[in-house]
């Protein structure tokens, strides 16, 4: 018979708690029963009896103070009668329950609280309610906050609000009246304000010195070395020459400035001063016989007006790359109008209004990829003859002024989609020549930039000519050829009955694989060689071509031109076309170079072409 110890028996048994558990339900219930309390905070009248020991293991707030020589530390009363009671009840009962019902009305004294006294797990708390809940209505507010506390996460997401919000706050926001001088001189410094005009600048200083003249005229020669002078205009300056007549204490220095000096004294635009933009390089005719009769334009095309305007001209040569870091565009390689490669870098200021030629690549390129990244431009492939496919790379430090060598590619490549996203070059499709005949690439190249290193990963079909733009943690690929994996006899081009221009767009994540669950549209007609570019939340196809084999007894190949403009949203189900279409060209284009920039608006453009008096400082006298 078998004892009751050999038999399974179910026993409810509980889990013994840790120590922790027994300590902090104990002090819950001592604070509760108001049993044991050695200290007490008084807030505007209000007693808070609490265990100094408990607020002395949490921060070194009261730490300090119960451990020192202070009169806290000898009767345990804490007088904290610049605080709310309210506040001050939320703190102690979180120190005794760790629990916390953050609402908006007191979620900014808590945070200054916990602030104040070291609770960090209460203060990361706060911190990230202020953050959910931000908005233009109390960014200043939290700006204020997260400037005076400094708390990173919470002063950036601000700033960038207050930035873009600027105008209408420094104008009607009461909370605007409310900063300190330091707070202020922080957002007037920043070169990130959304103002099209300095004025705006300008208003704010004595928006902000008016409310409480007599205390805040003392700031005043501070927060106007803020302002840009130089970039007011002859009548806006005519504005501010009779505002300064008014004060006698007031001194303004008076200076006749060119445009190098303008743009020495200004220290920069404002991010509001400058419109994004479209630019295409090597815009040109293609009708008539003879390319090097051609004109070779350089464009600029506004979405939002859907207009183009000339920049000046380079040189004479075609499938040249360009891309823009900030205000400044860069151009690189092509192929001259006689058939020679060119291995230059130039670069165009739209403030100077001129191009400057840089040091020049260590090889010509044509066809190539062109990238920028970390303040380093990027040549990377492409070709310098019909039969030389290049694999070798290198980068160009914007802040040396110099190329140097990086890892080459693991084969010759040219004609390939490539963008930018996350410190990683990512090169998509192309044409190479690695095995001893022309093929179509079924790769995807990834350049670690850090590492100096590559990868690959496979595509499920061979491409080429596609165009490539980073965007919502991934890379878009839009067009191209598709075809399979086919050897040629022909050095340059296969053959035409094996082409297949494309409609197709797809989307590559972060590890450079198709990521089907993106869905785009297809493209409105098959193309290939466009100009793909991103222009804010867009994507924008400008030009492209169609090769197709022609139906006739000879089996020629047939090249059909676009001049059209597409753009397509993340999201909508088409692609929408644009009323303007390639400039310079009637016939369409392809192979140019595309880029998005931003382009100082015009009122400053004209600012900044002529030679005329401003005004550079404000000296304010102490009478």
């Amino acid at each position: 018979m078998n004892s009751p110890l050999d038999r399974d028996v179910d026993i409810m048994v509980e889990e013994p708690q840790p120590l922790d558990h027994y300590i902090r339900e104990g002090l819950k219930q001592l604070h509760q029963e108001q049993l044991l309390c050695d200290a007490t905070i008084v807030a505007k009248g209000e007693r808070f009896p609490c265990h100094r020991m408990l607020l002395a293991a949490i921060n070194p707030y009261f730490r300090a103070m119960f451990s020192n020589a202070f009169r806290e530390s000898q009767d345990g009363e804490v007088l904290l009668q610049d605080m709310d009671p309210a506040v001050i009840q939320v703190v102690v009962n979180y120190y005794y329950t760790e629990e916390i019902a953050l609402v908006p009305e007191m979620a900014q004294d808590l945070f200054v609280a916990a602030s104040r006294f070291q609770i960090i797990p209460l203060l990361e708390s706060c911190s990230r309610y202020l953050l959910e809940h931000l908005a233009p209505e109390n960014c200043l507010s939290l700006y204020e906050l997260g400037y005076a506390h400094s708390d990173l996460a919470l002063l950036q997401e601000a700033k960038s609000l207050v930035n873009q919000h600027f105008r209408r706050l420094s104008q009607d926001d009461k909370s605007f009246l409310d900063l300190s001088p330091s707070t202020l001189v922080s957002i007037l410094s920043s070169d990130s304000l959304a103002v099209s005009s300095e004025m705006a600048v300008y208003r704010a200083v004595w928006r902000w010195v008016k409310a409480q003249s007599a205390s805040r005229l003392p700031f005043l020669g501070e927060l106007l070395s803020c302002v840009r002078f130089p970039l007011l205009t002859q009548e806006e300056l005519k504005e501010v020459q009779a505002e300064m007549a008014r004060y006698r204490d007031l001194r303004p220095r008076w200076k006749r400035l060119n445009r190098q000096e303008r743009l020495q004294e200004s220290h920069g635009l404002r991010r509001g001063m400058y419109t994004s933009c479209i630019v295409c390089v090597d815009l040109f005719n293609m009708e008539g016989p003879e390319l090097k009769t051609k004109d070779f334009q350089v464009g600029c095309y506004d979405p939002q007006t859907e207009t183009w305007e000339k920049l000046p001209l380079l040189k004479c040569l075609y499938c040249a790359r360009c891309v823009a870091v900030e205000d400044k565009l860069y151009v690189t390689g092509g192929v001259h109008t006689d058939d020679t490669y060119s291995d230059t870098l130039h670069e165009y200021s739209p403030l100077r209004g001129r191009w400057t030629q840089l040091p020049s690549m260590s090889v010509a390129r044509a066809s190539h990829g062109f990238l920028a990244c970390n303040e380093k431009l990027f040549a990377i492939g492409g070709w310098c003859k019909y039969e030389d496919y290049l694999d070798t790379a290198e980068s160009f430090d914007l802040a040396e002024r110099s190329w140097a060598p990086i890892a080459s590619m693991p084969f010759a490549l040219s004609h390939f989609a490539s963008a930018v996203l996350k410190n990683k070059l990512y090169v998509v499709g192309g044409v190479t020549d690695s095995v001893g005949s022309w093929y179509a690439s079924r790769k995807v190249l990834i350049y670690e930039v850090i590492a100096d290193l590559w990868s690959q990963v496979f595509l499920d079909k061979e491409s080429y000519w596609s165009g490539a733009v980073a965007m919502n943690n991934g890379i878009y690929v839009v067009g191209g050829y598709f075809r399979s994996r086919v050897r040629h006899h022909n050095e340059r081009w296969p053959d035409a009955g094996n082409l297949h221009c494309t409609r197709r767009c797809f989307f590559l994540g972060e590890d450079g694989r198709v990521d089907k669950s993106v869905a785009i549209p297809r493209l409105p007609i098959e193309l290939a060689g466009a100009g793909v570019v991103r222009w804010k939340h867009r994507i924008y196809v400008l030009g492209g071509e169609n090769t197709y084999l022609y139906n006739n007894l000879e089996g020629e190949n047939e090249e059909e031109y676009y001049n059209t403009v597409y753009y397509w949203e993340p999201g909508a189900t088409k692609w929408i076309q644009c009323q303007e279409r390639l400039p310079f060209t009637s016939w369409g284009l392809s192979g140019f170079g595309c880029t998005a920039m931003k382009m100082p608006k015009k009122p400053i453009l004209e600012l900044f072409r002529k030679t005329s008096v401003a005004l550079t400082a404000i000296e304010v006298v102490n009478s």
